[in-house]
């Protein structure tokens, strides 16, 4: 076995990579706090994408502080975005939500991105997976394909949203209306099945889509406003029970 990475420690890994609890987040923090610093730092900007219901995102919004735990971040943008299949479907009542921050030192339970390109922890991982129990579905799947970074956060506060989820209109929808605008009166199929093959050529998509930081900053100025209202309505109905 590859000296320093035990297989308690292996086993605990794998066990939060298989399925993240609050037992498995204790076990977690006790295995990994003698690891060398350099596991237990990480210098990078974090991502983590949420799926908050309405009541959620109006909390983070409006009381400007959503509770956190023990949980999985990751120092690659693209990997968050793609978490659990990207902006969870329309219509469900869930708001996608991607949070970044750049992590204090002491937050940092283990730096599993940087300690899975060790090629000692990756031997001793391989060499031990017939003894780590559900190695095939926790460090044998995922290794280290999102880029995880395992943090405590108290709390997060709306500073914290890098990205908010959302729909647009299918395609052709935006197309007809494209080519009325680019024609100045009702287009014709054949007008509207030319910008669709020119959007489609030039890799424009509609549906769910991840806003850019500008647009999602936006839509939090104009949301804010009535969130902190429904906020402190809340807290004044709170007061009189």
């Amino acid at each position: 076995m590859s000296a320093g990475f035990d297989l308690r420690l292996l086993q605990t890994i794998s066990d939060w990579q298989r399925s993240s609890t609050t037992s498995r987040a204790q076990a977690l923090k006790e295995a990994c706090a003698s690891l060398p610093n350099e596991y237990r730092t990480c210098q990078l900007v974090c991502y983590r994408q949420i799926a908050l219901p309405k009541g959620g995102i109006w909390a983070l919004i409006g009381e400007n502080r959503l509770p956190e735990k023990v949980s999985s971040w990751t120092n690659a943008i693209e990997a968050a975005k793609a978490f659990k299949g990207g902006v969870p479907p329309d219509g469900q009542g869930y708001q996608g939500t991607i949070l970044y921050l750049y992590p204090p030192p002491e937050s940092v339970i283990v730096n599993l991105s940087k300690l899975y390109q060790n090629p000692a922890f990756t031997d001793a991982m391989d060499q031990n997976r017939a003894a780590i129990a559900g190695h095939a579905d926790g460090a044998g799947r995922w290794e280290n394909s999102q880029s995880e970074v395992v943090l405590e956060i108290d709390a997060v506060t709306p500073e914290d949203i890098y990205s908010l989820g959302g729909y647009s209109s299918p395609l052709d929808e935006l197309v007809a209306e494209a080519a009325n605008l680019v024609y100045r009166r009702p287009s014709t199929s054949q007008e509207r099945e030319g910008l669709l093959l020119q959007a489609q050529q030039a890799g424009i998509s509609a549906g769910p889509k991840w806003l850019n930081m500008d647009a999602t900053r936006r839509v939090l100025a104009k949301t804010k406003p009535h969130a902190e209202q429904l906020g402190e309505i809340k807290r004044q109905q709170e007061k009189g029970c």
